[in-house]
């Protein structure tokens, strides 16, 4: 068995980055004009992107991130004349348990979406820079990376008997790939607990890497994986779409296990504050008549809540 590693951060930094090489990019949602979202909303083009690492030169942990630098220079930087001309580093969630799948230890993942603005016609009007540059990388283009970063956002180092509640929107899926892959099929702890994966997103065919849950939904008895399609489908509640705070609504027993059995929820996703809709709908069923915010503080100061949104 592997051993559980203490988190290493900043390993690399800009001033003397990592290079790391492609070894695959696949498109996870349908291409551009070919899916359930209508023109009008733009496009939602999401990658899995695979880059050849050594770990012990890059020993990360999931639920850390990797930093990744594109190349050129920012036009804003620039023409501010600045000395550093370069653009900033861009940190992306890391997709791949912490021994890579496969416990090769040779590979690093990301799941990351084009972070492209539109306007009311579903026209292109600004290119994210880092998320368009990945997204168009090769099979043997070099990487400059950074990091890796975070040293809270992980799993349990310790045996763990708690149920844990992963709560995803879009590429929010990142981490909980890799946290699922670890807990379940590489076993780094004793680990006696349920998972619950409620993972949304707008339509149906942008909900990625369905195929891989629900292979571990059919090997572990103790994984359940729970959607929430937002254009597609409707809450029982007031009617209206279906986000994953109105799933927490519905999973009132998975939360009270988690909550009683001193378990832990990982929030992950965007647009950022998306967390106090799902938090709100765990105070309730928790019965705490606390403020939202005292609510949130008890629950990070017991280890129970983890959120990383963006």
């Amino acid at each position: 068995m592997k051993p559980v590693r203490e988190p290493q951060i900043n390993i690399f930094k800009k001033s003397s980055p990592l290079k790391a090489k492609v070894i695959s990019n696949v498109l996870l949602t349908p291409e551009a004009g070919k899916g359930k979202r209508p023109k009008k909303e733009g496009e939602s083009l999401i990658h899995r992107i695979t880059l050849a690492i050594d770990h012990s030169q890059y020993p990360y942990l999931i639920g850390q991130s990797g930093g990744i630098i594109p190349p050129g220079e920012d036009p804003e930087k620039k023409a501010k004349g600045l000395a550093d001309a370069a653009y900033t580093v861009r940190l992306y969630s890391i997709a791949s348990p912490s021994y890579s799948f496969g416990m090769k230890e040779d590979t690093i993942e990301f799941i990351i979406k084009r972070d492209n603005v539109y306007d009311a016609d579903g026209n292109v009007q600004f290119k994210g820079v880092c998320s368009n540059y990945v997204c168009d990388l090769k099979e043997g283009d070099e990487v400059v990376m950074t990091g890796p970063s975070g040293k809270k956002f992980l799993l349990p180092n310790t045996d763990f008997s708690g149920d844990i509640m992963f709560l995803a929107t879009g590429t929010g899926i990142a981490p909980f790939v890799g946290m699922s892959e670890e807990l379940l099929e590489h076993k780094l702890i004793n680990f006696t607990g349920n998972v619950t994966l409620v993972y949304g997103a707008p339509y149906s065919d942008e909900l990625v890497m369905m195929d891989y849950l629900r292979g571990l939904e059919k090997k572990f008895p103790n994984f359940k994986l729970v959607t929430a399609i937002s254009r597609e489908e409707n809450n029982p509640f007031d009617g209206g779409r279906m986000y994953i705070s109105h799933r927490v609504k519905m999973l009132e027993a998975e939360v009270k296990k988690v909550l009683s059995s001193g378990g832990r929820f990982y929030i992950c996703g965007g647009p950022k504050g998306m967390e106090k809709g799902v938090i709100e709908e765990i105070q309730k069923i928790d019965g705490n008549s606390g403020t939202y915010e005292e609510f949130k503080h008890h629950l990070e100061g017991a280890h129970q809540l983890f959120v990383e949104t963006y």
